[in-house]
């Protein structure tokens, strides 16, 4: 299956369904939350790695990255500035990038929310950043202590984040198509009125 097939496919998931389909892995840390209520976010990792403080890559990035990517910023921890906004936001909408996904932090919180953008991040600030070191691009980084390789996919909900790899993405969406399954099958026997315990096995 390309690419393409496999985004789409994979976004029909919930995050929580692939992560248990994947085998109870993938998943970043939960201190990186959605920033926009009923976020949604699914496409394929555009990776940047910046010094803190610095936003001169993600800027960049947000020119060069393909349509649908996921740009997925390691700034090295939380940091004390915003590494993202409501600018450049507005600028991924323009380009029709899928989101953001980073462990630092962001601003402009109410414009991000306007504009739609899926946006996690570790937390908010005011304070903003400086444009002086070039970072880097198109390398693995680690967010939420999970790897993150330039083409895997994330797929994101209200829940969090989950990190598909490349390599394993085939399998990871026959697994969570079975865990839905499962899922639907248990949701059908507890409105039926079966005792929960039951329908989960434990008795």
């Amino acid at each position: 299956m390309e690419i393409q097939e496999l985004v789409q496919a994979l976004a029909a998931l919930p995050a929580a369904t692939l992560y248990e389909g994947m085998g109870k892995v993938g998943a970043i840390h939960h201190h990186i939350r959605p920033i926009c209520p009923g976020s949604r976010l699914v496409g394929v990792a555009y990776t940047i790695r910046i010094l803190p403080g610095e936003t001169t890559a993600v800027l960049r990035a947000i020119e060069e990255a393909p349509a649908g990517s996921v740009l997925v910023i390691d700034t090295g921890g939380d940091g004390e500035s915003s590494v993202w906004g409501g600018t450049s936001s507005l600028a991924a909408k323009v380009r029709a990038l899928a989101g953001c996904v980073t462990n630092g932090l962001v601003r402009d919180v109410d414009e991000i929310i306007e504009l739609g953008v899926p946006v996690y991040a570790a937390g908010i600030t005011v304070t903003g950043t400086i444009k002086n070191h070039p970072g880097w691009v198109g390398l693995p980084v680690a967010v939420g202590g999970q790897v993150v390789n330039p083409g895997d996919i994330l797929v994101g909900d209200a829940d969090g984040v989950v990190v598909v790899p490349r390599a394993l993405a085939q399998a990871a969406l026959e697994g969570g198509m079975k865990q839905r399954a499962k899922e639907e099958t248990r949701d059908a026997r507890i409105k039926a009125g079966e005792p929960l315990t039951l329908v989960l096995g434990m008795r």
